[in-house]
């Protein structure tokens, strides 16, 4: 409001002209500004009126085209300015807002203003500044000017729960300006009333340990005395249970904790009546709470697995129980018999703990009896009372019928007959099938897709085999794949199957394999520019001299040909890209 006017030309002016042709005025009642002239350099005009402008009013200056440069040249056109001042101190904006309604007991007083009302300041400074507000009720606190136009307001302690508050900013607050408050500002809000959020067990819970504390949860930071109070737990005796209390997160929480070990299998019920009052003391519960739950049952055992008289499935092992309650495991889970007793066994539990693991491979079609002692306790003393035992059955060894061969490709020679094991167990009957592939490069190059490949083919032999091999018992039988001789050479495709064999049991048992019939054992190296072999007699082990060998590419595709040395070695030229 006592700011100066500052104008700047393009050049230097003629300042008597420039003087003269200026004027200012208040553009509502048209009244002159009268002021001072100074020039700190020849292009820059400084206009400072005599007195003090009105607030929050528009002015309007104008320097008419007789004001000329030092030059004699007249302005290019009029100037014109409109210049708004500053105008009272606002209010913008609250926390909590007016009317608010539920506020957190815990929450600060914000207020926002629309224009600095202090100082910049340090911390150590914040005290000699205006603290502005006033609360009904009276509320102690720390106010703090978080910037120069941001006033936050901390209680003390918490602000009573279900409480009306009305807040008021006196008038006579000023911002850096010296503007006011047009009138007093006040608003009002209500907090919130305290409610139970939350009970550790759940209502309806089962299964609680009779030990355990019991956690209550409120929504704002309670009274303890009158809380304390307020809480009660009953048994369905109707009984008071005592307990003893202990409070967290500033009185948010309260832990109680039966003093006595609660009965077994009973249901309580947890109870906090409307005299709980909020810190302060001033606001009660806005409602009764109850939650009931029951404790852990007597020790039992409540399921098995494998259930009694059931057979196991192929994939189990072992057995696993679980009881109705916590049992002290360590001291009864060696003394776990087992009949027949099993090899390698291996025990899983945690102490107290209502699961048991107890790991170990079936013997096939097994009839096993678990027996648990029946002095087994829980952490309290109670007993089974009595021996518990179930009886279960393992199932037979799963069906098996695989070449005894190499994984996917074998080779075998003319110089001995060509005949091949089968390992076989729980199979009534095993059907074999041979197969003349030619020259399957597929295959060759990519040896994986055996286990899957189907001939287009007939097969040019087939057997059946009746194996007489008593139940679970594994055992092997010979086929002849040419009546006692070898089979000329080739490659073939030998695969088998049973009835009871599991469709993906073709992954981790040879029933499919590429049979090569051939005399010769080759040694292939890539380098650059060849490809080197190195060819023995499988008989003897000999090198072979003279063998015609021929190079083919994955698609069947020719690509060299050559003959072996007395060394057996031969190469063939190749690029690589081929």
């Amino acid at each position: 409001l006592d700011g100066a006017v500052t104008i700047r030309f393009d050049q230097p002016m003629n300042q008597q002209s420039v003087e003269a042709a200026f004027s200012a005025e208040q553009a509502s009642s048209g009244r002159a500004v009268s002021g001072e002239f100074s020039w700190p350099r020849p292009d820059t005009l400084i206009f400072t009126p005599r007195t003090t402008l009105a607030r929050q009013q528009t002015y309007n200056i104008r320097i008419n085209n007789n004001a000329k440069s030092s030059n004699g040249m007249p302005l290019k056109e009029p100037v014109s300015l409109t210049l708004q001042t500053v105008g009272n101190l606002e209010v913008s904006q609250v926390i909590p807002a007016p009317g608010a309604a539920d506020v957190q007991p815990d929450t600060a007083v914000t207020v926002l203003f629309n224009r600095p009302v202090v100082p910049l300041v340090t911390t150590a400074q914040q005290a000699n500044l205006p603290q502005p507000l006033t609360f009904n009720p009276p509320v102690s606190g720390q106010g703090e000017w978080i910037s120069t136009s941001i006033y936050r307001f901390t209680p003390d302690e918490p602000l009573a729960g279900g409480a009306n508050y009305e807040v008021t900013i006196d008038s006579a607050l000023t911002d850096v300006t010296g503007g006011q408050l047009e009138r007093p500002y006040f608003w009002r809000f209500n907090t919130l009333q305290p409610e139970v959020v939350g009970v550790t067990p759940d209502d309806g819970s089962s299964g609680v340990i009779p030990t355990d504390p019991i956690r209550i949860e409120f929504n704002m930071a309670m009274d303890p005395a009158s809380t304390e109070a307020a809480v009660s737990l009953v048994g369905i005796n109707r009984t008071n249970v005592p307990l003893q209390s202990e409070w967290q997160r500033n009185n948010r929480i309260l832990v109680v904790t039966p003093t006595v070990q609660l009965d077994l299998n009973t249901s309580y019920q947890i109870r906090v009546s409307q005299t709980a009052t909020a810190a302060g003391g001033t606001s009660p519960l806005a409602r009764e709470f109850t939650a009931s739950f029951k404790t852990v049952p007597f020790p039992a055992v409540l399921r098995t697995t494998p259930a009694d008289g059931e057979t196991a499935e192929q994939w189990q092992r072992g057995v696993s129980i679980e009881f109705a309650s916590p049992m002290n495991l360590a001291d009864f889970a060696d003394r776990i018999l087992i009949e027949p007793t099993p090899k390698n066994v291996h025990t899983f539990y945690s102490t107290p703990s209502q699961y048991l693991n107890i790991d170990f491979a079936y013997e096939p079609s097994t009839e096993y009896t678990v027996i648990i002692p029946g002095d087994a306790a829980d952490p309290y003393g109670n007993t089974l009372g009595r021996d518990y035992r179930f009886s279960f059955r393992s199932p037979d060894g799963p069906p098996i019928a695989s070449f005894n061969l190499p994984s996917l490709i074998s080779q075998l020679s003319t110089s001995f007959e060509t005949q091949v094991n089968i390992v076989h167990r729980n199979v009534p009957r095993i059907d074999v099938a041979l197969y003349n592939l030619g020259l399957p490069l597929n295959l060759l190059g990519r040896p994986y897709e055996v286990t899957d490949y189907l001939p287009s083919a007939n097969p040019i032999r087939t057997w059946q085999i009746t194996p007489d091999t008593p139940r679970n018992q594994a055992d092997s039988t010979s086929l002849s794949l040419a009546d006692g001789g070898s089979l000329p050479t080739g490659a073939y495709l030998l695969t088998l199957n049973a009835p009871g064999l599991e469709s993906d049991a073709r992954y981790w048992q040879n029933q499919q394999n590429l049979l090569i019939i051939a005399d010769t054992n080759i040694v292939v190296k890539e380098m650059f520019g060849n490809v080197y072999v190195w060819a023995t007699d499988i008989r003897t082990g000999q090198p072979v001299n003279g063998r015609s060998l021929t190079l083919y590419n994955q698609q069947g595709v020719q690509l060299a040909a050559a003959v072996t040395d007395q060394n057996g070695f031969a190469a063939f030229p190749y690029d690589g890209g081929r």
